[in-house]
């Protein structure tokens, strides 16, 4: 026995350094990969994230950009990343619940791979917006006029495939039984620009994009897709209120981080995420509002919004590679 001790004791120093790690968390700076470039709304809220997160932990947490293949090529890294409570990203639903599903091997599985820490943002409602050519001021004439060839061929346009406002205008043309023609664009300054010269003829893209347009006359806008009307244009009905039963999604951002992180540090690491995300309430961008769900709310969220979007990525035959 006596010739074991020394063996036990190294065994029982080596399992309290975790413990010891878990208890001095944070004891330097973090990191905040965010999957895409600088300057865009997760960028923005990032470093707003950043800025609140760093001042409630004592340690600063620096913002790293990594963008790339829809998101995933900075969620990858997220992945690979040392589950120990100093990185994590700020990652939006399309590198979650679209992207990996366009691809024939993607480099994560997100339900396997990432750890939600929670919620920070959804962006708010897309109207469903017109060319005045079109001669129709409602969905149900929208619809009539398309199939009757007028126009024909109908264009929409997003900022991409796989981006929402593509999938969102697929899923109203598949529930609706109408055929439009998908344009999609390196940006979305480019695709309206086409819009506003009568090119194509219609869009689902981000109210921060198209309302100024709609509100000076230039477009028309038939539904919202957020689950109540715009304050900004309160007499355009939700999708939910004239397609009763289609739900038509909303981007959102959440931090995660690799699975894994051990539950003390994960703990701390929710609770002070949480917190940030509603102090930053007075600081968001236009049509960016605060999510307060929490994470096992968002786990569950993570999971549905898979499961929904993988129909339809097989129904329209959409891939990456």
């Amino acid at each position: 026995m006596i010739r074991r001790r020394p063996l036990l004791a190294a065994a029982g120093a080596a399992l309290a350094l975790p413990a010891r790690a878990q208890a001095d968390w944070p004891n330097r700076p973090l990191r905040l990969i965010v999957p895409y470039g600088a300057g865009n709304v997760t960028d923005v809220v990032a470093r707003l994230l950043a800025d609140d997160l760093g001042t409630r932990l004592g340690q600063n947490v620096v913002v790293e950009n990594l963008p790339g293949a829809g998101g995933t090529i900075g969620t990858a890294a997220l992945v690979r990343a040392a589950p120990d409570g100093y990185t994590i990203g700020l990652v939006a639903k399309a590198a979650v619940a679209v992207i990996p599903q366009m691809m024939r091997n993607p480099p994560y599985d997100p339900l396997r791979d990432l750890e939600p820490l929670g919620p920070v943002v959804v962006t708010g409602g897309s109207f469903l917006t017109l060319h005045p050519s079109v001669p129709a001021t409602s969905v149900a004439e929208l619809v009539a006029t398309v199939k009757a060839g007028n126009p024909s061929p109908f264009f929409y346009y997003s900022a991409g495939s796989g981006t929402f406002p593509h999938l969102n205008m697929e899923a109203l043309r598949l529930h609706l039984g109408f055929a439009a023609e998908h344009v999609p664009y390196r940006s979305s300054a480019a695709g309206l620009a086409d819009l506003l010269a009568g090119r194509v003829h219609a869009t689902l893209d981000t109210a921060i994009i198209t309302a100024p347009h709609i509100q000076s006359g230039r477009l028309r806008a038939i539904a919202f897709t957020a689950d109540r009307r715009s304050p900004i244009l309160p007499d355009v009905p939700t999708i939910a209120e004239v397609v009763p039963g289609l739900d038509l999604s909303s981007p959102w951002l959440a931090a995660l981080g690799p699975r894994g992180i051990p539950p003390a540090v994960l703990a701390r690491l929710q609770a002070a995420i949480r917190a940030s995300a509603t102090a930053l309430v007075p600081r968001l961008p236009a049509n960016v509002e605060p999510d307060s769900g929490t994470p096992e709310e968002f786990g569950a969220r993570m999971r549905a919004d898979h499961a929904r979007f993988g129909p339809l990525i097989a129904a329209i035959g959409l891939r990456l590679d």
